[in-house]
């Protein structure tokens, strides 16, 4: 039932529907046509006769006579067999009826339908029962001004068939019909498989559906516009997937972007933005921001409002082709950020969040250092000047020349170590792509390091123990892990006097990273310089430090030496005194 209400069952209905009703207006319209037709004949030939009656009334002078006894001769005159014959008078008066030898007891036939009509337009016909003879009669009546003639035939099957259309003609209507109506059953078959098959696709389109290729339209017109469609379909649904993709790798490229980026529509609508720029927002703002739509409503980017009002008023199409940009600088609770905002031809614009913090410190920190290091330079080059004018100037003698020369060699030594250190530093921060990587038994790199430091910790009373695992091995840089423990050891030597107890621990390790302990039961350090200790010459007892020559970079040293194995260290006092360092080293370093 449900094909019945599709389009093209419809289209089949409605056109059937129409053909039948044509049909049915021919052949009702033919049949009165023709039957007007039989009947009027019949009607002429009866009329026939009642002018063959009158002419017998009239030539034998029989309505004044009151004598139709000549009336009953003309049987042998008429052809047509079972034909009854009646004069009326025109008050309905039966003067003669052929079937009927006592006319007195007849009623009148004034009211007859035939006479009635003959009448007003001198003939007039009916079929009925005649109540005199109970038979059924075909009554034909003619009107002579002085009577009326009406003759009658039985209405048998034979007058019955005269009268009828003749069916031949009916059948052939209906059978064009038929023919016709299969026709169209034919022609909406092809024409209604392109209709569902158009309506399957748009139906699985609106649905987001896949399209099967096994679907396929018929071969006529109808079913070649249908399958250009699916073609262009086709095409844009293609288009459309590899819009998606363009637009899912933009965004995963703007997610993982450290910078904040959102584009805007020209009435300043949100088309896209990644999660850094909320960020920012929120990092910026004073009130909580929760989309990117809100950016409008931060009063610090004020002067980027005026620009964008500026240029999209203007609607300057050559002054867009420029692409022009706006930046501005923002300072906000101790952090820096650089914005961007650039137009774009069709009005839109993006808008770029940097966070400059890091470069902005590094330049300051860059700034610090030079001055740091121009000022540990300084005093080792004023020493060594200093000896060097005394020796050369002053002729202080043989064993004071020799003091004084013993003492400028110890500031070079110092000032090697420093520009070492420096330089060091510089490598791991700006080219440390360039340490090679391989696997280190950390194991042996500690216990050599003891066996170097050795003759100190025998002056010093120095007790170390090393808790490492013979097998213990990362994938690092030699030179760098050498570095970290040295400089851990040395650390220890300088700064926590005679008579320590140092311990090297690793206490545990995963998949991933070793985790070890270094401490000392020195002295320690105040609470408050903790958190500076690794910061680059930074010393708790500048005087003590020089004396003892440390470079003040030994621990900033570790700190970016263990970043560099992807890793991280802290440092505490311990309850008995002393430090302990914990850090941790990736068991593998990947180069980027």
């Amino acid at each position: 039932m449900k094909l019945l209400y599709t389009y093209s069952k419809r289209w089949l209905v409605y056109v059937v529907s129409l053909l039948l009703l044509f049909t049915v207006v021919l052949l009702v319209s033919e049949y009165r046509h023709e039957k007007k037709f039989r009947t009027q004949a019949l009607n002429d030939e009866l009329d026939n006769y009642t002018v063959l009656v009158n002419n017998f009334l009239q030539r034998y002078n029989m309505i004044p006579a009151r004598d139709f006894s000549q009336l009953d001769s003309i049987a042998g005159l008429i052809s047509k067999r079972a034909l009854r014959i009646t004069i009326i008078n025109p008050d309905g008066d039966v003067l003669y009826d052929s079937e009927v030898k006592n006319t007195a007891g007849m009623e009148n036939h004034l009211t007859r339908p035939e006479v009635q009509d003959s009448r007003v337009s001198q003939s007039g016909s009916d079929i009925r029962v005649s109540a005199s003879t109970g038979g059924k009669y075909y009554y034909f009546a003619h009107n002579y001004g002085n009577y009326f003639i009406r003759v009658s035939a039985v209405y048998d099957i034979s007058a019955k068939k005269f009268i009828q259309p003749d069916r031949v003609f009916m059948l052939f209507v209906l059978m064009i019909f038929f023919i016709a109506s299969f026709a169209l059953i034919l022609i909406n078959d092809k024409f209604g498989k392109s209709i569902r098959t158009l309506r399957e696709f748009t139906l699985k389109a609106l649905a987001g559906k896949p399209i099967d290729k096994t679907l396929e339209f018929p071969s006529n017109e109808l079913g070649d516009i249908g399958q250009d469609i699916l073609d262009i379909y086709r095409k844009l649904n293609k288009t459309t997937e590899e819009l998606k993709s363009e637009k899912a790798k933009l965004v995963r490229h703007l997610d993982l972007l450290e910078e904040g980026i959102a584009i805007y529509s020209k009435d300043k609508q949100v088309v896209s933005a990644n999660n850094q720029f909320l960020k920012y927002l929120n990092l910026i703002s004073d009130m909580r921001v929760f989309s990117a739509d809100e950016f409008f409503r931060i009063a610090d980017f004020s002067p980027l409002f005026r620009f964008i009002d500026r240029h999209l008023e203007a609607e300057n199409p050559n002054l867009l082709n420029l692409q022009p940009t706006y930046d501005i600088n923002l300072a906000k609770s101790g952090r820096f950020y650089s914005v961007n905002c650039t137009l774009f031809q069709d009005s839109t614009f993006e808008v770029s969040i940097r966070d400059v913090t890091r470069p902005a410190k590094g330049k300051l920190l860059k700034q610090q250092l030079t001055e740091n290091i121009a000022h540990e330079l300084k005093t080792p080059v004023s020493s060594i000047k200093g000896f060097l004018e005394t020796i050369l100037n002053g002729n202080p003698g043989r064993e004071k020349s020799r003091d004084f020369l013993q003492r400028a060699y110890t500031q070079s030594c110092r000032l090697a170590d420093l520009i070492n250190d420096i330089s060091l530093l510089t490598k791991m921060e700006e080219a440390s792509n360039l340490y090679q990587v391989e696997t280190v038994n950390i194991h042996d790199l500690v216990h050599d390091i003891s066996r170097e430091l050795d003759p100190r910790f025998r002056e010093l009373e120095i007790t170390v123990e090393l808790q490492v695992p013979e097998q213990l091995s990362v994938k690092g840089n030699p030179a760098l892990l050498y570095s970290v423990f040295r400089n851990l050891f040395d650390n220890a030597i300088i700064h926590g006097g005679g008579k320590l107890r140092i311990r090297l621990e690793n206490y545990r390790e995963d998949n991933k990273f070793c985790y070890f302990s270094f401490s000392d039961t020195g002295m320690g350090v105040p609470d408050d310089d903790l958190p500076r200790l690794f910061e680059r010459f930074y010393r708790v007892d500048k005087g003590r430090d020089r004396k003892n020559g440390g470079t003040g970079l030994g621990l900033a040293i570790v700190k970016n030496a263990i970043q560099f194995h992807k890793g991280d260290i802290s440092v505490k006092n311990r309850n008995g005194g002393g430090l302990e360092f914990l850090f941790s080293l990736a068991k593998e370093v990947t180069r980027d």
